[in-house]
């Protein structure tokens, strides 16, 4: 559905209501993991997801073995593969396995937000805040997984897409709204934002820098920001002529 067409010719798009776009979202990757639907111990698999979670972020998924990952669980090596055939596949499957905990957060913390910049910006800072907290995953998720073929597993990048559809709808919201002036194509902005902050995690993951990585987030973020532009003033309307006026 197109709302109007802005100065470029570009028409600006009316995104479907927030609230269900992100309900999907968060019903999506909520519960089991990916598309594991099979009956089994729920505790154990994911006593095997966080056990493989700390090995990947230790040494790396591709000098992990299943061998280290069962006895990091505390478990026969047999237990895993009840689980999982191979490393490969437990490999997709612990990056999906915080992904839902992820998107309840925001969900829960952007229900007060009513303008896409208030809820664009959360999702900014929060993407940081969640990783800080959050070591071991953000380790396997950003150093590990993003730069690498597994990402072109159907179900991982599927969750990653996601991540990057919720900046892209906020932009488009915000076009739609008035917000900002629309022009720019909506992917290469996401890219950016979305670019600044993950660039900011991977160096602070790998050094340590910067030391207050939700301070620089936040500065990052109100810079990056300012690519979308000002709020649109209100039109100004048209005078009449003189002598044109109705009596």
């Amino acid at each position: 559905m197109l709302k109007k067409a802005n100065e470029a010719g570009r028409p600006v798009e009316t995104p479907i209501p927030w609230e269900d776009f992100l309900a999907d979202i968060v019903n999506r990757w909520s519960g089991e993991t990916g598309e594991r639907k099979q009956d089994r111990s729920k505790r154990r698999e994911q006593e095997i997801l966080r056990a493989a979670l700390r090995v990947f972020a230790r040494d790396g998924i591709s000098r992990a073995r299943i061998g280290d990952i069962a006895s990091e669980a505390g478990m026969p090596v047999s237990s895993i593969y009840e689980y999982y055939p191979g490393k490969e596949e437990l490999a997709y499957a612990v990056p999906l396995s915080v992904f839902g905990r992820f998107y309840s957060e925001y969900a829960e913390a952007v229900a007060g937000k009513t303008t896409a910049r208030e809820r664009l910006r959360l999702y900014l800072w929060l993407a940081a805040d969640f990783a800080r907290r959050n070591p071991e995953w953000s380790r396997t998720l950003y150093l590990e997984i993003w730069p690498s073929v597994l990402v072109g597993e159907t179900t991982v990048r599927h969750a990653i897409d996601d991540y990057a559809r919720i900046i892209v709808h906020l932009i488009r919201q915000g076009e739609a709204a008035g917000e900002w002036p629309a022009g720019h194509n909506p992917y290469e902005t996401a890219t950016i934002l979305n670019g600044s902050v993950n660039q900011l995690i991977i160096t602070w993951l790998i050094y340590r820098r910067p030391r207050d990585l939700m301070k620089a987030t936040g500065s990052v973020i109100d810079r990056a920001m300012t690519l979308l532009g000002p709020v649109e003033p209100p039109r100004p309307r048209r005078k009449p002529r003189p002598g044109t006026a109705k009596s």
